[in-house]
């Protein structure tokens, strides 16, 4: 069976559930004396992002999942490549544990924990804690500046990643002329222009009447989406490329 990365909320089985529940009750007498120590380390980078691993791939740096994610941190191909991966290995599976921590980092920076959003919660990931160490591994120990937002190249094209961040965001404010405000998502006042636009109900909700309507308006098939999915996203960064925004 292939691995599934943990990027929805999983439930546990009642009866996984009182097993968690059994061990817990008989942890209590050993886990006072370890406290301390797992305290100490709670709060190093390189802990919190360990914590990540074994929840998204089981801490393994080199897994391939078959569905599109990959490496330590499961990170799909355009991810990172935008974030700088590239320069270590053609995908994440191929560089080092020290590697792909350095590009989460810089993904992090730009799009928050919640680029992890099952397995930050579980991790316990921030971006203060995530990111606070910013050493390339391939330069020895001599600190790298913080990568640029990957959202936009050197040409102010829009990276199309499929990710509807703050960058995508802003060039979509421009595009509907209404104020960029710095938000990392559509809201409902970005959402209620774009209706506008569209044409249809400006409720500022995006559903499924709002989604066919993006779609037939940047000229891909309707898929019965109900939220602008990747497709969706990769087709609006392509349009507002190619209107220069």
């Amino acid at each position: 069976m292939p691995y599934t990365p943990r990027h929805k909320t999983d439930r546990p089985s009642v009866a996984g559930r009182r097993a968690m529940g059994a061990v817990m009750a008989s942890a209590t007498t050993v886990g006072a004396g370890l406290a301390t120590a797992a305290h100490a380390k709670a709060d190093a980078p390189w802990n919190v992002w360990d914590r990540v691993a074994s929840c998204e791939s089981g801490n393994n740096w080199s897994i391939n999942t078959g569905n599109g994610f990959y490496g330590g941190l499961q990170f799909t191909k355009s991810t990172w490549q935008a974030f700088g991966g590239a320069k270590y290995a053609s995908s994440a599976q191929y560089a080092t544990r020290d590697q792909q921590i350095y590009v989460a980092q810089a993904t992090l920076r730009v799009q928050g924990p919640g680029a992890w959003p099952v397995c930050s919660k579980k991790a316990g990931l921030t971006r203060a804690n995530g990111a606070a160490v910013r050493v390339d591994p391939g330069s020895g120990t001599k600190p790298a500046p913080t990568p640029a937002p990957p959202s936009r190249g050197g040409n102010r094209a829009l990276v199309i990643d499929g990710i509807i961040g703050p960058l995508t965001t802003a060039s979509t404010q421009h595009w509907l002329g209404v104020r960029q405000d710095g938000a990392n998502r559509l809201n409902s006042r970005t959402i209620v222009a774009l209706q506008a636009r569209l044409g249809v109900h400006q409720d500022g909700v995006v559903g499924p009447v709002t989604t066919a309507a993006m779609q037939r308006y940047l000229g891909i098939a309707r898929d019965g989406g109900s939220h602008f999915n990747y497709r969706t996203a990769v087709a609006l960064q392509k349009y507002l490329n190619s209107k220069g925004m």
